[in-house]
């Protein structure tokens, strides 16, 4: 429920076991490496020499094991199930017992046999082009490459559909030459002219205003019949190697899980050499700085302990801004990530995760209460985290939204949401069934009332919540200023809107009582919300700006209204959906259009409506309750972690 209190990490070791410990805390996940400047008071101290061509080495290894997964993956017969597989492993053994090196054959001999398969691929695709050229020209019998001669020249083409062949052969043979008509199908017909050599660009005209299309006649050196028999066998040729590479991937592919383990191992070692880059160094020794968690520092420690350096841990200069690190509950937890969608908390600040999560989980059930959909949304998000084994930051998402689907459950006891009115729509409709029972009364009314029946009264219900959580944000914002040292200011600028409202609240039941106070909170107002300005005009004028901020209070009530708004738009298109499927049909066709009616419809009404409570839950957490108390600013604290894309190491 706070800020974790970070410590700055100064390690002073010999470089040579620089990359070692840099590993180990690493694998600790609890140690932001910072960039060190050397200082210019200290003429030995450097940045640390990198070596930029393993960076460039690693880089490119990694991008080749990249490119070899998914051909891996396409030839694997490995089982896949709908989530991602996670190989536990250990490092040193994996480079011990050879399988490091098998796997980056396995790469090396995969991606030269996809480049062989390209070639191939890129040949056979000649080869049937060549072979689709050649089907109009199987009727010559000569080499079509042979056919000029020493005073000759032979023209081979197309003309398109439509042309007079006859016409054309006139035009053409008004000289020496010659046309031989070869075939003719719905593409044109095709023909060879064969003229004198000082005939040809007269030959060339002629052709040419009838839209004559050489063909590529140099390619074939055999008869085009003996040419594409030619064809045919290099066709079969190049699929019997292909069948060969295909077979060679196959058993290349029972490599993949070592594959897999040395894509995160490479991409750790390239994290390895960037973190380097951090450092700084002097004649023997290499210089870390970084920030950990308090609470890690025992880890930190034995760690560092293993090797021959010195380390400090101290308290963050005055000047400085650590990162931050939010820590939580087990429940408030899954909702930290909704807090990062806006901003962090400034370092040493409040952190309202905690008090947010239950507004957010309490806020989201009314605006999706149903029993229905929150079981389905349950449902969902545990057979996710379970079936896809989804990285941390995807589980902690998950599982927020498996406890806002309780909520929305427990709200849909109450409010009577049952996917909509699914429950008494089948009682009235299909059994007839009386709604005046207790049944009826319970899935039709809930415990309390249904919104549908009774929106006014779950209009003044989302303002009551509303009001809650504007004063719960004005109390967090009162306490911060007490513990700051500024109780005073707390009191004149903050507690007299609790008298106020508190009066607003009191006129519906005691109306004189209320009156006075309402009074004496605005007086209260006037007088007291200029504390600290000694101006008797400039504090005058701020009371009144105090009081001018009533308004900004009262249209921030009013977006609680969008509860309602939600609620209804969710229970609405629910009780569609229900009305349109029990209007009923005949025979097997109706039945499946009312199944197809009622789960589809249920289903698009549970994405649509659960994107919209998130999105205005969202809402009402940044703007009306953060508004009131909230400093941001904070850089969230992102360790060095080693990759873990395919694989989770079973040594700390």
């Amino acid at each position: 429920m706070s800020v974790s209190t970070m410590k700055r990490l100064t390690v002073f070791a010999f470089r040579a076991d620089a990359d070692r410990i840099l590993r180990r805390l690493m694998n600790l996940r609890c140690v932001e490496v910072r960039r060190l400047e050397p200082d210019g008071a200290i003429p030995a101290l450097r940045r640390l020499e990198g070596d930029e061509e393993a960076l460039a080495r690693t880089e490119q290894a990694l991008a080749d094991i990249r490119a070899a997964i998914p051909l891996l993956n396409r030839y694997s017969d490995r089982r896949e199930g709908l989530g991602r597989i996670v190989h536990r492993f250990d490092p040193d053994v994996f480079r011990r017992d050879g399988s490091e090196q098998k796997a980056r054959d396995t790469v090396r001999r995969t991606l030269e046999t996809e480049r062989d398969m390209q070639r191939l691929r890129a040949e056979e695709t000649a080869c049937r082009g060549l072979m689709r050229s050649l089907l109009p020209w199987m009727d010559y019998d000569a080499p079509m490459n042979q056919a000029d001669t020493r005073r000759t020249v032979t023209l081979f083409g197309s003309c398109p559909p439509g042309v007079d062949t006859a016409a054309l052969t006139a035009r053409v043979e008004e000289g020496a030459a010659c046309l031989e008509p070869v075939s003719a199908d719905r593409t044109g017909s095709y023909f060879s002219v064969t003229c004198l050599r000082e005939e040809e660009d007269r030959v060339r005209d002629v052709l040419a205003s009838s839209g004559f299309v050489q063909a590529a006649a140099g390619a074939v050196p055999l008869p085009p019949q003996a040419e594409y028999a030619r064809a045919e066998e290099e066709l079969a040729r190049l699929s019997l190697k292909l069948e060969n590479a295909e077979e060679k991937l196959r058993g290349l592919a029972g490599s993949l899980d070592l594959v897999e383990i040395l894509c995160d191992v490479e991409d750790t070692n390239r994290t390895l050499l960037l973190l380097r880059r951090r450092l700084a160094q002097t004649e023997r020794c290499a210089v870390l700085e970084g920030w950990i968690p308090a609470f890690t520092r025992d880890a930190v420690e034995e760690q560092l302990g293993r090797f021959e350096c010195a380390y400090e841990l101290d308290e963050p200069l005055p000047d400085e801004e650590p990162p931050v690190l939010l820590r939580n509950n087990r429940f408030a937890m899954n909702f930290e990530w909704v807090v990062g969608m806006y901003a962090y908390p400034k370092y040493g600040r409040y952190d309202p995760t905690f008090i947010m999560s239950l507004f957010y989980f309490f806020i989201f059930g009314l605006m999706f209460a149903d029993v229905g959909y929150g079981l389905l949304l349950v449902l969902g998000c545990v057979a996710g985290i379970r079936l896809l084994h989804p990285r941390p930051a995807m589980r902690r998402m998950l599982t927020m939204f498996a406890y806002c689907g309780v909520s929305a459950i427990l709200m849909g006891v109450l409010f009577g949401g049952w996917f909509g009115d699914l429950p008494t729509a089948m009682m009235e409709n299909l059994f007839g069934l009386p709604l005046d029972s207790a049944a009826g009364h319970f899935f039709g009314s809930g415990l309390w009332f249904n919104p549908l029946d009774e929106p006014m009264t779950f209009l003044i219900l989302s303002l009551a919540v509303g009001g809650v959580h504007l004063v719960a944000g004005m109390v967090i914002r009162f306490v911060i200023l007490c513990r700051d040292g500024q109780a005073g200011e707390a009191i004149c600028t903050i507690a007299p809107y609790w008298v106020l409202f508190g009066g607003l609240v009191t006129l519906i039941f005691e109306p004189t009582v209320g009156m006075i106070l309402s009074i004496a909170g605005g007086v209260l107002i006037l007088l007291l919300n200029g504390y600290g300005v000694r101006n008797p005009f400039k504090r005058l004028l701020k009371g009144l700006g105090g009081l001018y901020g009533l308004v900004s209070y009262a249209s921030d009530l009013l977006s609680y209204s969008r509860i309602l708004a939600l609620c209804l738009v969710a229970a609405v298109i629910a009780k569609v959906i229900n009305m349109i499927t029990l209007l009923g049909g005949t025979g097997w066709l109706g039945m499946i259009v009312m199944v197809v009616v009622l789960v589809g419809g249920h289903l698009l009404n549970l994405a649509i409506n659960v994107l919209g409570s998130f999105v205005h839950t969202a809402r009402l957490q940044y703007l009306e309750f953060f508004g009131k108390f909230y400093e941001d600013g904070g850089v969230p604290f992102e360790p060095a972690v080693p990759a873990d894309q395919y694989t989770e190491q079973t040594e700390p």
